[in-house]
């Protein structure tokens, strides 16, 4: 189809969805006189609506960052392609409300137009009983009739409406950025300004991969995140700890943050001497100072990485701090490794897949802004308690596994870097490196690398045991990095299953054996992770959402 044409059949298909959701509205507030629970699906309703309108203006409104035409028309057709059927998808699902809601509460006037039918206010101002507000309330038969038939129904079709309509949001963000259209620094300043994009929150990626730009070309002026030496009576020595990353609490003028510690390797200090004399070299101080701003960037609670405030040098120990806000906490942190070594208790089902699911958004969406983890591991998770109550309704603290939040980024960097690595031959990192990255590495990191790391810390979850401890000497003898993924995916195919599902165990197979069915990618990796986001991630939602 001309581009042209389908532009024009999909904002029809765009202004239909939007004028079904302004009725269905319409009907739900009508129909609200007959229990106050409706209010909810009207909020949701309206607040999904409104989505679709910011959806058709960054769209469809031309710029002159697109020489005069719209972002639709700056995508390859097969992205037009898929927003034309998501839309009428969409669409089709209201449609289906609104049919339902108007057959149950319009009836014809004595015309047999369909446009004339009275609303079901006419109905309501029938009934005999008048509510406080001045609407007639219903009988206790029609009550009932929607509480139990009909509001049933019509939750089952919005609730499909908001999911269709949270899925176009998050693949119009992944074609935005992760596309070759994502590399145009006004693209991605116009994606910044934009007050439809900045609704939606597509600004905050827009900074980040903006600021990552500047980190590859190493242009930019920026206030150094380097923080002060007042910091250096509250900041740590941190004891290293078994299966949990170098990381603690401080407090400093009443706030409270975690303070993570890097060990800097020999061959980046500079020659220098004397007590508290900096002997970073300036490549590693510059490579710091980029990878502390990428983290302070604002981002979405969905990227699952705490806010960075700056990091300092420890130039006596030979570390280097980094320290992240964190809102009230209400007790000490603790790693998924250490809890999966330490903890008796096996979380539920549905706690299992709301930590699967927020730990494939965070690499869906950094690898959407094209950052890689690198050290993807347990041990760099970290998890608060929170309160909950008992069956008793007694509050108590527990580990909140809903809101996990991932460290570690000691190699993490944007992609477009070349990463070799140190040598570390250590089991207990090397089981998380994909086959290809373990021991000394010689090719560059992937994001598909970071999939794979995924995928074992997602068997751990599943089995609720920890990786190393798989085989009764903790791959302390295993030479061949091929032969440690077999083992994984032997113990993935023989226990996963009866433990969380058959679902779930295919997508920890196909994150172990990269078995995404992608040929001929981009550089930007669109079609491996368009299938990661379908193969994994809305899976592992889906079952998250189904507990």
């Amino acid at each position: 189809m001309d581009p042209l044409s389908l532009a024009g059949l999909t904002i029809a298909v765009v202004d239909a969805l939007i004028r079904y959701g302004e009725r269905t509205a319409e009907l739900i507030s009508d129909a609200r006189g007959f229990n106050g629970d409706s209010n909810e699906l009207y909020n949701l309703v309206v607040d999904e609506n409104t989505q679709s309108k910011l959806l058709k203006n960054l769209l469809f409104s031309q710029s002159w960052v697109y020489g005069g035409k719209t972002l639709f028309e700056q995508f390859d057709p097969d992205v037009q392609e898929q927003i034309e059927h998501l839309v009428r998808d969409i669409e089709s699902i209201l449609r289906q409300g609104v049919e339902l809601l108007e057959r149950r509460y319009c009836v014809p006037d004595g015309s047999s137009n369909a446009a004339t039918r009275q609303p079901f206010t006419s109905l309501l101002t029938a009934l005999p009983a008048v509510s406080s507000s001045g609407r007639a309330s219903p009988s206790l038969p029609a009550l009932l009739l929607w509480s139990l038939r009909d509001k049933k129904r019509v939750e089952s079709i919005l609730g499909s409406f908001k999911d269709r309509n949270s899925r176009l949001r998050r693949k119009v963000e992944l074609w935005c950025f992760a596309s070759q259209l994502g590399i145009s620094p006004d693209h991605l300043r116009h994606l910044q300004t934009d007050e439809s994009s900045r609704r939606l929150g597509f600004d905050k990626d827009a900074t980040i991969r903006l600021a990552q730009q500047c980190t590859e070309g190493g242009g930019g002026e920026h206030t150094p995140l380097e923080l002060p030496p007042s910091w250096d009576s509250y900041l740590k020595e941190i004891a290293p700890e078994e299966n949990q990353g170098l990381f603690t609490i401080v407090t400093k003028d009443s706030r409270v943050y975690v303070q993570e510690n890097h060990r800097v390797a020999a061959q980046v200090l500079a020659n220098g001497s004397g007590t508290g004399v900096s002997r970073l070299d300036a490549r590693t101080r510059g490579r710091i100072e980029s990878l502390a701003r990428l983290l302070h960037q604002p981002k979405e609670q969905i990227f699952r990485i705490l806010p960075c405030v700056g990091w300092r040098e420890l130039p006596d120990r030979n570390y280097i701090a980094f320290v992240f806000e964190l809102s009230s906490p209400l007790g000490s942190p603790a790693s998924l490794q250490r809890i999966l070594f330490e903890s008796k208790l096996v979380p539920s089902l549905g706690d299992k897949f709301q930590l699967a699911l927020g730990l494939c958004q965070c690499i869906a969406q950094i690898h959407m802004v094209q950052w890689v983890h690198e050290s993807f591991r347990s041990d760099n998770i970290l998890l608060l308690p929170h309160r909950i109550k008992d069956d008793d309704s007694k509050e108590r603290l527990d580990i909140n596994y809903h809101e996990p939040w991932v460290l570690g980024f000691e190699f993490s960097r944007p992609e477009p870097f070349f990463s070799s690595g140190h040598s570390d031959f250590e089991p207990s990192r090397d089981i998380y490196r994909h086959p290809e990255r373990q021991g000394q590495p010689s090719t560059p990191f992937k994001k598909i690398h970071d999939i794979y790391s995924l995928g074992v810390v997602l068997l751990e979850i599943g089995l609720w045991e920890p990786a190393i401890k798989l085989q009764r000497n903790l791959f302390a003898h295993a030479t061949d990095s091929t032969a440690v993924r077999a083992q994984l995916v032997k113990h993935a195919q023989r226990r996963l299953e009866s433990r969380v599902g058959k679902r779930f165990k295919e997508v920890v197979l196909k994150c172990l054996n990269g078995d995404f069915g992608v040929d001929d990618d981009t550089r930007e990796d669109m079609k491996l992770q368009q299938a990661f986001r379908h193969q994994v991630l809305d899976v592992i939602e889906q079952a998250a959402n189904s507990v």
